[in-house]
C-alpha cells in the first residue's frame, strides 16, 4: 500500500514538474544559471566522494541535477534559434571586399554581427558543457543508487525459524504494545475530570456505531434493494444502473464508515504517537480490503451472475472473489503490521517475523486466486471443426494473448513460492520486492479492465443489434479511446510500482521531447505521438461526417444510389487529407525535407507502381465521371454482376452467384463494359415463342399481345409488340418483345410470360410443336437377298437342335 500511495504521489509529482516549467514565472539569465549548475554540481561531487548522501538527498539530487539538464538543453537549444537569423544577416552583407576598403556602415554590422555571433556560440558552449557535466554527475548517482539496492536486496538479515530470533521478535512485540499501552494511559490521566474523559470515548464510541451502521445495514439494504431491480428488470440499461449502483454502495459507503471511526478516533485524544501510526495503518488496511471487495464483486460477481463481466461460472468466480479478498487481506495486514511497525520503530526481528508471516499468508492467496482465475487456459480450446463431443476440444493455433497470459500465471506462481521462501530465510527486501509490485501490478490490471468492460457495457446502451452486414454493426469509438487512455496511465503507475522515480520518469520524458538527431532531422516521439493524435481526431470527424451526410443528409436529396456513393467516398478522401496536412502542420515538421523523397518516389512510380497510379488516377475519374456507380447492373467480360462500391484502386462487383469480383479501375475506363442500368434502369424483354403449322398466326399474334400487355412490369408506352420471324424447321417462329420497367426482373418477367402463354394456349387449343424427323430409304440395293439368307440360315439352325427335355412322346407336348 505504501509503494502504491507513493507511486500515485510521484505521479502527481511527474505532473506538477512537466506543467511547472510551462507556467509563467521569473525568467534567470544564463550566468545565474550556470553559478548555480556550478555551486550544485560542485557539492554533489563533494558528496558523492564522502558518501554522506542519504537515499532521500540522493533523489533530491537527482532531480536538481535533471531539471538543471532541462535548463541547459532549452538554453543550447535557444542559442542556436538566435544564430540561425544572426547568420541570416551576416550573408546578406556579403563576402568582404578583397579590394578596397568596404563601406564603414558595412563594416560596422558586419563586426557586430561577427561579435554577436561569437556570444551566441561561446553562451551554446556553456550550456552543451553544463548538459554533459550534469549527464555524467546523474550516471554517477544512479550507480550509487543500483549499488545501494543491490544491497538491500540481496542482504541476509535474521531469520525468523531461528528460535532466538523468534524470541527477541516477541519481545520487541510486547515492549511495542506495552508502549501504546502507557501512552494512552498517560492521556487518559492527562484528563483533568471523569467528565472530559467520557467527553473524549463519547465521540468516538457514537461515530464507531454510525460507520458499523453504514457498513452493515445501509450497505446490505441497498445491494438488496439493488438485487430487486435486477430481478424485475433485465434490460441492459437496467443491468449498467445496477452493477454501478452496487459497486457504489459496497465501495462508498464502508469507506465513509471508516473514515467516521478514524476520524473519531483521531480526535479523541486518547491515543499517543505509536499508537496512531498502528490507527493509521489500520485505516489503510480497511480502504484495501474495502476496494478490493467492492472491485471484485463488480468483475466476479458471484451473487449476480446477469451482471458478471468476467467468464467465470457459478463456481469459479465465488472462489476467485474470495481468494481476491484474501489477498487484500494479506496486503492490509503489511501495511497495518509491517509498515506501521516500521515507523514506529520496531526491530528487525520483529518485522522479519511480521513480514514472514503475511507473506505466507499472501502466497496462499495469490496461488488460490491464480488458481481459481484460469479462464485464459479455457478459451484457448476451440471445438475441432465436424466434432459432435465437446471433449472433443483440442487447442488451435497459439494465440499471443493466451501465451502472455500463461506466462504471467506461472510467474504469479513462482512469486507465491518464492517470495515467503525468501522471507523465511531472511532476506527481507527481497521478499517484498517479489511480491507487492506483483499484486499491485495485478490490481492496476484488473481496475484497468474493470473500467474499460464498464465503458464498453455504457457505450453499448442505445446502439442497434449487429446484423448480418458489417456496415450495419454498432461501432463506437470511445471504449478504444478509453483502452487507449488507461494503457497510457498505466505504463508510469507501472514504473512508478517497479521501484522508478518520479525524476526516472521526468528524465524519461525530457528525452522523448528533446528526440534524436538522425542525420540533420531531429525525430521526437512526441511529435509523432502529436501527429498520430491529431491524425486520428481528423479521422473521426471525417468517418463522422459521412456518417452524418449518409444516414441524415443524403437520404433526404433527390440523388441516385451512386451519386450518394460518390459523394460520400470523395468527402472520405478529402478529410483524410486534410487531416493529414493538419497534423503535419502542428507537430511542426519540416515538409521541405519530403521533396527530396517525392523524387525519388518518382522514379519508383515512373517504373513499378505505374499500375498503382493508374487505377488510382482511374478511380478518381469513375467518382467524377460515374460511367458506373453503386447499384449498377454491368457486364464484363461475359460475367454479369452489380456494382457494390467504387475504391480508389478497384471496384466491387458482386455476380449474381453471390461472389465478389474485383475489377482494377483502369480496366473499367480502358475497356468495355456493358451497363445495363447506366441512365435509368428500363431495358428490352424478349420472349421467343413457337406454334406448330397450321396454327391461325394472327390468332397467335392476338393472345400473345394479350399476354404480354397483362404484366404489369411491361411499360405501355412504348408499348409491347409481336414479330413473327420466320418459319422454322419444325415450328412458325414469334417473339414477344417489350422495354421493362425494371430490368433487373427481366428473369422473372420472362418466366411469368412463358407462364401465362403456355396456359393460354393450353386453353385455346394451340400446339406448341415439338422436333419430329421422317426417315427415308433411297435404295434397296441388295437388301431382299441378305433378308432372304437370314431367313434360311435361321430355319437350318433349328431344324438341327435337339429336341428339348419334356417335349417327347411321354411328354406333354
Amino acid at each position: 500500500m505504501n509503494r502504491l500511495a507513493s507511486s500515485l504521489a510521484g505521479l502527481l509529482c511527474l505532473a506538477f514538474v512537466v506543467v511547472a516549467p510551462s507556467v509563467g514565472g521569473a525568467q534567470t539569465s544564463p550566468e545565474e544559471l550556470l553559478e548555480s549548475f556550478t555551486v550544485t554540481a560542485d557539492r554533489i561531487e563533494a558528496n558523492l566522494g564522502d558518501g554522506t548522501l542519504s537515499d532521500t538527498e540522493l533523489e533530491e539530487q537527482r532531480a536538481a541535477l535533471e531539471t538543471q539538464r532541462q535548463e541547459f538543453v532549452s538554453l543550447g537549444q535557444a542559442a542556436a534559434a538566435d544564430r540561425e537569423p544572426l547568420e541570416r544577416q551576416l550573408e546578406a552583407l556579403g563576402p568582404p571586399p578583397e579590394e578596397g576598403e568596404e563601406a564603414s556602415d558595412i563594416a560596422a554590422d558586419r563586426a557586430r554581427l561577427t561579435r554577436v555571433i561569437a556570444d551566441v556560440d561561446a553562451r551554446q558552449r556553456r550550456a552543451e558543457q553544463a548538459v554533459a557535466r550534469s549527464v555524467a554527475l546523474i550516471e554517477q548517482l544512479n550507480h550509487l543508487r543500483r549499488e545501494r539496492f543491490e544491497a538491500q536486496l540481496f542482504t541476509r538479515g535474521p531469520s525468523p525459524l531461528s528460535p532466538s530470533r523468534a524470541e527477541v521478535a516477541m519481545g520487541a512485540l510486547e515492549r511495542q504494545a506495552r508502549a501504546i499501552a502507557l501512552e494512552t494511559h498517560e492521556r487518559i490521566a492527562e484528563s483533568r475530570s471523569m467528565q472530559s474523559t467520557v467527553d473524549r470515548v463519547a465521540l468516538p464510541l457514537i461515530l464507531a456505531v454510525l460507520g458499523l451502521l453504514l457498513a452493515s445495514w445501509l450497505r446490505r439494504g441497498l445491494v438488496r434493494r439493488f438485487g430487486i431491480m435486477l430481478a424485475d428488470d433485465e434490460a441492459p440499461s437496467r443491468r449498467v444502473m445496477v452493477a454501478s449502483g452496487m459497486t457504489a454502495a459496497r465501495l462508498l459507503i464502508p469507506a465513509l464508515a471508516v473514515a467516521l471511526i478514524f476520524f473519531g478516533i483521531l480526535n479523541s485524544g486518547m491515543l499517543g504517537p505509536t499508537g496512531l501510526i498502528y490507527v493509521w495503518g489500520i485505516s489503510k488496511a480497511a480502504f484495501v480490503i474495502i476496494g478490493a471487495f467492492a472491485l471484485g464483486a463488480a468483475y466476479f460477481s458471484p451473487d449476480y451472475a446477469k451482471i458478471r463481466l468476467s467468464s467465470l461460472d457459478d463456481q469459479e468466480a465465488p472462489s476467485a472473489a474470495r481468494a481476491l479478498l484474501l489477498m487484500a487481506v494479506a496486503v492490509g495486514l503489511d501495511e497495518a503490521l509491517v509498515v506501521s511497525g516500521e515507523q514506529a520503530g520496531l526491530n528487525v526481528d520483529a518485522l522479519s517475523m511480521l513480514n514472514a508471516a503475511v507473506l505466507i499468508l499472501g502466497g496462499f492467496a495469490l496461488w488460490r486466486y491464480v488458481g481459481a482465475a484460469h479462464v485464459g487456459d479455457r478459451e484457448s480450446l476451440q471445438p475441432v471443426p465436424g466434432a459432435v463431443d465437446p471433449d472433443d476440444a483440442q487447442p488451435t493455433s497459439v494465440q499471443p494473448v493466451s501465451v502472455i497470459l500463461r506466462i504471467a500465471r506461472l510467474f504469479a506462481r513462482g512469486v507465491a513460492v518464492a517470495a515467503p521462501l525468501l522471507a523465511l530465510a531472511g532476506y527481507f527486501g527481497a521478499s517484498r520486492f517479489l511480491f507487492y509490485p506483483v499484486v499491485f501490478s495485478g490490481a492496476l490490471i484488473g481496475v484497468s479492465v474493470l473500467i474499460h468492460h464498464a465503458v464498453r457495457e455504457i457505450s453499448a446502451l442505445g446502439q442497434p443489434a449487429p446484423s448480418g452486414d458489417l456496415e450495419d454493426a454498432p461501432v463506437s469509438v470511445l471504449p478504444v479511446l478509453t483502452g487507449s487512455l488507461l494503457a497510457v496511465i498505466s505504463l508510469p503507475l507501472l514504473a512508478l510500482i517497479w521501484g522508478a522515480t518520479a525524476t526516472d520518469l521526468e528524465a524519461i520524458w525530457a528525452r522523448l521531447v528533446e528526440g534524436f538527431e538522425v542525420g540533420e532531422v531531429v525525430i521526437s516521439p512526441v511529435d509523432f505521438v502529436l501527429f498520430l493524435i491529431v491524425f486520428a481526431i481528423g479521422y473521426v470527424l471525417t468517418k463522422t461526417l459521412q456518417g452524418v451526410l449518409r444516414r441524415s443528409v443524403l437520404p433526404v436529396l433527390r440523388m441516385d444510389v451512386g451519386a450518394k456513393s460518390a459523394l460520400t467516398a470523395g468527402v472520405g478522401y478529402v478529410g483524410i487529407v486534410i487531416a493529414a496536412l493538419v497534423a503535419i502542420s502542428t507537430t511542426g515538421l519540416d515538409l521541405s525535407s519530403l521533396a527530396i523523397v517525392a523524387g525519388a518516389l518518382s522514379v519508383g512510380i515512373g517504373f513499378g507502381l505505374q499500375n498503382i497510379v493508374n487505377n488510382f488516377v482511374s478511380g478518381i475519374i469513375l467518382l467524377v465521371e460515374r460511367p458506373i456507380k453503386t447499384g449498377d447492373w454491368v457486364e464484363i467480360g461475359g460475367v454479369h454482376g452489380t456494382v457494390q462500391k467504387v475504391n480508389v484502386r478497384s471496384t466491387e462487383i458482386q455476380t449474381f452467384d453471390r461472389s465478389t469480383m474485383f475489377v482494377p479501375n483502369a480496366d473499367l475506363i480502358s475497356g468495355t463494359v456493358t451497363n445495363w442500368t447506366h441512365g435509368n434502369s428500363h431495358g428490352r424483354l424478349i420472349v421467343q415463342v413457337g406454334v406448330a403449322y397450321g396454327t391461325d398466326v394472327r390468332r397467335v399474334e392476338k393472345i400473345l399481345l394479350e399476354v404480354a400487355q397483362a404484366h404489369p412490369m411491361l411499360m405501355r408506352r412504348p408499348g409491347a409488340y409481336i414479330v413473327f420471324t420466320g418459319f422454322g424447321a419444325d415450328s412458325l417462329d414469334f417473339e414477344i418483345r417489350g422495354v421493362l420497367r425494371d430490368v433487373n426482373w427481366i428473369l422473372n418477367v420472362a418466366s411469368d410470360i412463358r407462364f401465362s402463354v403456355y396456359e393460354r394456349f393450353e386453353k385455346e387449343g394451340i400446339e406448341i410443336p415439338f422436333a419430329q424427323r421422317d426417315v427415308h430409304i433411297r435404295s434397296l440395293g441388295g437388301l431382299d437377298k441378305l433378308i432372304g439368307e437370314r431367313l434360311s440360315d435361321t430355319a437350318e439352325d433349328a431344324s438341327s437342335d435337339p429336341t428339348p427335355e419334356g417335349d417327347g412322346p411321354d411328354g406333354p407336348g
